[in-house]
């Protein structure tokens, strides 16, 4: 079991700065719930990341203790309300603690999840309750009689080729493109037949709700039926989805099932460089994961693994051929999510746009890298184009076929 010491160390981790809509949740509407306490631990927890990276420096939990004025028995009490609530991650290796962040829901997830609402309105009675989760309606205007005339951008404006524009600074805000592009993992209509009649409503046919769920059908290889029951189990009963609660109802499902993920089965036998390339379009970024993270860690990595899709608008292979480089030079380490954008940021600089480009990227990356050695052993060997990346492949695909 694990246990705190006073002398022992920890930093923390998280994705991005929280909105001062995310922090009236957490004080409104988590509080209640999980005390003042946790809180002041989340609180405080937040305050030590440094801005820039969403990572701490390290600091011994009596540290800790001492700012919050608490004795070691309070502050886990404190830290295991946040993990069951699901705001905090906690990983140990020996002496050092990791703790994960993590974002609270939006008003409309928290209210609807069937725990924490249910919950919140147990804590607090009917009364209470109603003038808390009155402090997040909106008022509804009515549009009825009204006929929308907004114009399409290209109603309005000539679009002007660009030659492959590509803007690699870097601005503020959290991105929310559409994410990784891949194909569709699944029948969608067959999807929408499996699901009751009563959730059966137009947000089901947005492009954003269909490119999230075929999104999670592929990082987690969920089956028809699973990816049904998952939101059924999500979308509250007149039908409306949170897709963010959504991600990680399919997250902890995942997780707690931990499956052998299957291999998409090739439509034609490849070999050599070819098979390789087509290989990285086509296996789920999890099972790189699963077979050359560390196994500590590998938990953790998920929730980087599903940010880094979702936030970056290339090639499933390119995500794959980067985690694999990265896995592979840091002897089993994925750092956080601001370091492989970076990688992924001077990849695009250097006109990589499709999986082929990663692919030879990560070949001559290595190349150089095996020159480099040999020229600090003072040895006139060239090193040939390594072999690893094939080597890697065949053995991630021996696996999985086995299984």
């Amino acid at each position: 079991m694990y246990k705190v010491k006073a002398k022992s160390t920890f930093n923390i981790i998280s994705q991005s700065a929280l909105s001062s809509d995310e922090w009236k949740v957490l004080g409104i509407l988590y509080q209640p719930i999980i005390g003042v306490l946790s809180f002041s631990l989340y609180h405080t927890f937040y305050h030590l990341l440094n801005t820039k990276n969403y990572q701490s420096e390290t600091f011994t939990h009596q540290f800790l203790l001492d700012v919050l004025n608490v004795k070691i028995d309070d502050l886990k009490e404190a830290r295991e309300k946040l993990e069951a609530i699901n705001l905090l991650n906690t990983f140990v290796q020996g002496e050092h603690t990791v703790y994960q962040l993590k974002s609270p829901l939006s008003p409309r997830g928290f209210i609807q999840d069937t725990i924490l609402g249910q919950f919140l309105l147990t804590e607090m009675g009917k009364k209470l309750y109603d003038q808390v989760t009155n402090l997040f309606k909106v008022e509804k205007i009515e549009l009825t009689g009204y006929t929308e005339v907004t114009k399409n951008f290209d109603d309005v404006f000539n679009f002007i080729d660009s030659n492959h524009f590509y803007d690699s600074d870097v601005y503020l805000g959290k991105k929310s493109n559409l994410g990784a592009r891949i194909k569709d993992q699944i029948n969608y209509e067959a999807f929408v037949e499996k699901l009751p009649d009563r959730v059966k409503k137009p947000i089901l046919m947005s492009r954003q709700t269909v490119d999230t769920i075929q999104k999670l059908v592929f990082v987690y290889q969920f089956s028809l039926d699973e990816i049904a029951d998952i939101y059924i189990k999500t979308v509250s009963p007149n039908g409306d989805i949170d897709l963010g609660n959504l991600s990680f109802k399919a997250q902890t499902y995942y997780q707690d099932k931990k499956k052998v993920l299957p291999v998409v089965s090739e439509t034609k036998q490849l070999n050599g460089k070819e098979s390789s390339i087509n290989y990285l379009k086509t296996v789920s970024p999890m099972q790189i994961v699963e077979k050359y993270a560390k196994d500590d860690y590998q938990l953790m990595y998920t929730d980087t693994v599903m940010s880094l899709i979702e936030r970056n608008q290339v090639e499933i292979g390119i995500i794959n051929a980067l985690l694999l480089h990265i896995l592979k030079f840091k002897d089993g380490h994925l750092p956080h999510i601001t370091y492989l954008e970076k990688v992924l940021e001077t990849w695009l600089k250097k006109g990589i746009r499709t999986t082929e480009d990663a692919y030879h990227e990560v070949l001559d990356k290595s190349s150089y890298e095996n020159k480099t050695v040999s020229y600090t052993a003072k040895t006139k060997t060239k090193a040939k184009n390594p072999e690893w990346v094939d080597a890697y492949l065949d053995e991630l695909n021996a696996e999985f076929e086995d299984k």
